[in-house]
Formats: structure tokens, C-alpha cells, sequence
């Protein structure tokens, strides 16, 4: 697996504040998620974190 991307190093100007406020472009960025709601400890939501190899 390549190494992890910082993305607050990587795209600094999109994450530090500005003094005023300003129009930004965000790049197309690949993410995965676990969505869902309840209890985090329950089996189905460490499984789904597994999956993810986090």
C-alpha cells in the first residue's frame, strides 16, 4: 500500500485561515468512508474498520 497523504501539507492553501474571505477551488480527492450511526464499539463498525486496514 503507498504511504498515507497529509492532505493539511499538501493542500496547505486550502486549510489555513485566511484573513478575509476568499473563493477556493477544491481538487477532486478519492476517499473511502464507513457511514452509519449507533454505538461505534458494535461488530458490524470494527469490521467495516478492518476492511478499511485502519
Amino acid at each position: 500500500m503507498s504511504d498515507k497523504l497529509d492532505y493539511k501539507k499538501e493542500y496547505k492553501d486550502l486549510y489555513m485561515p485566511k484573513n478575509k474571505p476568499v473563493l477556493i477551488e477544491i481538487p477532486p480527492i478519492n476517499f473511502i468512508m464507513v457511514d452509519g450511526k449507533g454505538d461505534p464499539s458494535k461488530e458490524e463498525y470494527q469490521n467495516a474498520l478492518s476492511v478499511l486496514n485502519i
